[in-house]
């Protein structure tokens, strides 16, 4: 379980607000469900804030899938920008449950548990959905795979024809 990826934010949240702790996140796993792993790398700064904890900084999330072009399988990673803010589902000094207001939206609320440990896999996993581009590749010039005979254009040309439509034969005249 993504155990790297879950920080103890007890001192924090006891010291005032500003006060701030950065947090490495370098060969950490995410846990995506269904035995699916992915690894996340970057440095986020958990700054307190009045009702709990600011975490920002940038993350790099590796996602593994399919060129869009050429159906090669590729391991890719997206940049995502972490801006969250973590509520404390308990009162640090008190140890009292804490209710919000309907305001409080914005806010993941149950994210830092009843010992002040904050939670960063679902949040990462949710940036992680955000980021995934609708049609992945494996690179910039990609030629993708011939429409005739299927054949991977990047690893070698194919000698089909490519089709024309006979009703555009007069447009191709002109633009020739």
């Amino acid at each position: 379980m993504g155990l790297q990826l879950q920080v103890n934010v007890a001192q924090l949240l006891k010291d005032r607000v500003g006060a701030t702790k950065t947090v490495a996140l370098e060969d950490s796993a995410l846990e995506l469900g269904d035995d699916a792993w992915a690894s996340v790398h970057g440095e986020l700064r958990l700054t307190r804030v009045d009702q709990g904890v600011w975490a920002s900084g940038p993350v790099a999330i590796s996602m593994d899938s399919v060129c869009s072009r050429c159906l090669v399988p590729i391991v890719t990673w997206l940049d995502v920008r972490v801006e969250d803010v973590f509520l404390p589902s308990v009162d640090i000094v008190t140890g009292a449950k804490l209710r919000y207001e309907a305001g409080d939206d914005d806010a993941d609320i149950h994210s830092i548990d009843g010992q002040h440990v904050l939670d960063l896999n679902d949040a990462l996993r949710q940036y992680r959905l955000a980021a995934v581009p609708l049609a992945p590749i494996c690179r910039e010039e990609c030629k993708g795979i011939c429409a005739e005979c299927g054949n991977n254009r990047n690893d070698s040309g194919c000698s089909c024809e490519r089709y024309q439509d006979a009703r555009w034969a007069q447009l191709r005249e002109l633009l020739s």
